[in-house]
């Protein structure tokens, strides 16, 4: 997988529902901005205030692949 994907997913698998909420600290704008292209995340404020949450497609692709993750450890 490639590194940007990686840190794509760690951003995803952070997040705490669908509310809105600041990104984990490390995370850089690069991060956000490419998450946001693909459709996973909607993004709002500006700089440190910055904060996300997961669209509809990012909630669907985090269940999936949780239960990806849970059925490798069967």
């Amino acid at each position: 997988m490639e590194k940007q994907n990686y840190k794509i997913m760690v951003l995803l698998h952070s997040a705490d529902g669908m509310a809105w909420q600041s990104p984990p600290k490390g995370t850089s704008l690069k991060t956000l901005s490419e998450a946001e292209e693909q459709g996973f995340i909607l993004i709002r404020g500006e700089f440190q205030k910055r904060q996300f949450r997961l669209t509809g497609l990012g909630s669907d692709y985090v269940e999936r692949d949780k239960r990806r993750l849970e059925a490798r450890r069967l």
